[in-house]
């Protein structure tokens, strides 16, 4: 055997033996992954039975003691509801969808993005069709001014609270606490899209929502509504309707000094991109040809189906972004879910709140400029189960959040983690299954600290009027958007009511600018000559009586000291028109009550002398 045959058969054999330790080692390493993915799993899975016999338990418990006698004649849906959970039991529980697994349950499962889309139109429409002033509306849907929270706050200055108003709520406006308001905007100048006029704008013209905003310095847009890809495609393609419509536009902002527009278009089609943002720069141009400080907002769908907006382009001539965060679960949705989820979690769709909010910051729009809005109303599902997610069987409803508490009271269960919403699942008296997704102060709390997280600019609300007869939302709102209180009390309480003074002051710019606004809505002359005549005409007369005597005595300590009752008295209007809920009508007279008590005060001395000079 040669030399080079055994050095050749030495290095075989070295490499056998090298080969089998990396084997060896392999198969080692991967004995151990394996061992550590199967006791993962293994742990994964008892926590996840323990999390679900958990949750079993307490449904079981709670509908045992929830439990009532099932009526034997049929009931209406309004009057059949058994709550498998105690409104009055304490802290709500918290859990999450991932305690709750559902055999054969898609994970994460897609949504429908066209019933997505038509979702979002429909919601935002009632099916009521009657043409009803403000105060019929009241009355059909016994709209009230009880438990209105009426404590005045200054927002944050770098936060925007916008609201819309639908023409459906009435008079709801009168509890609407407008110093937690940035903006409201009516809805809405309902849009004929051949001519570029409106089909109505229902009580737009004499709505005194407009003053009462004004006077806690919150602007007031008038919606322009238009919906559909075929409505869009005829407007946005001619520009004589275009033009019709912004003529017809700025004689309505400036007959009740409106402060801009909020253009609410769904449905753009894709090969209309360009011609929207031309739309818009000729409206913005226009606008701001009349008056410079016009705003102009838009709403923008969660996802951007059709590419349509060039927000480069758009962020010049655009105020506010109000991205309607809500829908994701609704009519025609196979499961039960949250309708505004932040996060998905294990089980809900994958987009969420959290990528709506980074795909639009990534497109080009300010985090300032970015309201996110919440939805005010919740979803009603009949389900298969108490749990959830759970398969839905049929779609019950849409109610208002004051609805929701009406019937069903403040009901402690349950929180959604990741969605960060609340659910709140029962048995009817007809056996079935009941779940419905909705946002209370809790979940909106929870979301208010995430938009202030993301440093958004703030947060928009369909639909104001929607939590009538409860304060607790707007409790939420100051908690989480105002700006904080100093902790010099003694030096702001030496302060005149500045808030009263600027309200005074834009009233009467407001009529000095459109004194056809007396006309459509005198409550704004009623209000100034209510509150100053009194006592303007208490301290012409003290002047007058006083004015001989000047001669005699100390002018300045005179004059003084009129000057300053005067200017108590005028402190005093404004407190008491600050911390109190008297009309008008009511400070009317109480300015001639107080003038001429001071008159006859002042006078007396002097009427009762027989010669006078």
């Amino acid at each position: 055997m040669s030399t080079q045959t055994v050095l050749l058969a030495c290095v075989l054999a070295f490499a056998c033996c090298v080969g089998c330790q990396q084997t060896y080692a392999q198969e080692s390493l991967k004995g151990k992954l394996d061992s550590y993915v199967d006791t993962n799993k293994k742990n994964a899975e008892t926590k996840e039975a323990e999390a679900k016999a958990k949750q079993e338990a307490l449904i079981k418990e709670a509908t045992e003691k929830n439990k009532l006698p099932i009526a034997d004649t049929p009931v209406n849906e309004q009057n059949a509801l058994t709550p498998v959970v105690n409104p009055e039991a304490g802290n709500p529980i918290q859990f999450t969808a991932q305690q709750l697994p559902e055999e054969g349950m898609l994970i994460n499962e897609e949504i429908d993005s066209a019933a997505f889309k038509k979702r979002l139109v429909n919601v935002r429409k009632t099916a009521i069709t009657d043409n009803l002033s403000e105060e019929g509306w009241q009355k059909k849907f016994l709209i009230t001014e009880e438990n209105a929270y009426k404590k005045q706050h200054i927002l944050d200055p770098a936060k925007k609270v916008f609201g819309w108003h639908p023409y459906w709520m009435g008079t709801a406006y009168k509890s609407y606490n407008f110093s937690l308001l940035s903006a409201v905007a009516y809805f809405s100048y309902e849009l004929n899209p051949a001519s570029g006029n409106y089909t109505s704008i229902h009580d737009w013209k004499t709505t005194a929502l407009i003053d009462s905003a004004h006077q806690h310095n919150c602007k007031v847009l008038l919606s322009v509504s238009n919906t559909g890809y075929k409505n869009n495609s005829t407007f946005l393609s001619n520009l004589n309707a275009q033009r019709n419509f912004i003529n017809t536009l700025i004689p309505l902002l400036s007959e009740r000094n409106g402060d801009g527009v909020h253009i609410d278009f769904e449905q753009i089609p894709a090969n209309k991109r360009q011609a929207f943002t031309n739309f818009i720069i000729d409206l913005s141009n226009s606008l701001r040809a009349v008056r410079k400080d016009y705003m102009i907002t838009l709403a923008i769908p969660p996802i951007d189906f059709e590419n349509v907006y060039e927000v480069k382009q758009l962020n010049n001539y655009i105020d506010l972004y109000v991205a309607l965060g809500y829908e994701f679960y609704g009519t025609g949705s196979s499961v039960a879910g949250p309708l505004a989820p932040v996060t998905s979690g294990q089980f809900w769709w994958l987009y969420n709140l959290e990528r709506v909010v980074d795909e639009y910051l990534i497109s080009g729009i300010p985090p300032a400029k970015f309201l996110l809005a919440v939805p005010y109303y919740g979803a009603e599902w009949q389900t298969n189960d108490l749990k959830f997610p759970s398969p839905a069987k049929r779609f019950i409803q849409y109610p208002m959040y004051r609805s929701i508490r009406k019937t069903h009271g403040s009901m402690p269960c349950c929180v959604d983690q990741p969605s960060m919403s609340k659910v709140y699942v029962y048995r009817d008296n007809n056996n079935n299954y009941r779940q419905i997704w909705y946002e209370d102060s809790l979940s909106l709390s929870m979301k208010y600290d995430w938009v202030n997280g993301k440093k958004l600019g703030g947060i928009g609300i369909w639909a104001l009027g929607y939590d009538n007869g409860y304060d607790e939302l707007w409790k939420v709102i100051a908690a989480k958007f105002t700006a904080k209180e100093k902790p010099v009390a003694a030096k702001n309480a030496s302060k005149l009511n500045t808030g009263a003074f600027n309200r005074f002051l834009n009233l009467a710019t407001r009529v000095l600018t459109n004194p056809k606004s007396l006309l459509t809505n005198p409550r704004s002359l009623v209000s100034i000559f209510g509150l100053i005549f009194g006592v303007s005409v208490t301290g012409v007369l003290v002047l007058f009586r006083y004015g001989y005597r000047i001669k005699r005595l100390t002018g300045l300590m005179i004059k003084g000291g009129v000057a300053l009752s005067v200017l108590v008295l005028i402190a005093l209007v404004f407190f008491a028109f600050k911390f109190t809920d008297v009309n008008e009508i009511t400070f009317l007279l109480l300015g001639f009550l107080i003038g001429a008590i001071i008159f006859y005060l002042f006078s007396r001395p002097f009427l009762s002398e027989k010669d006078l000079p």
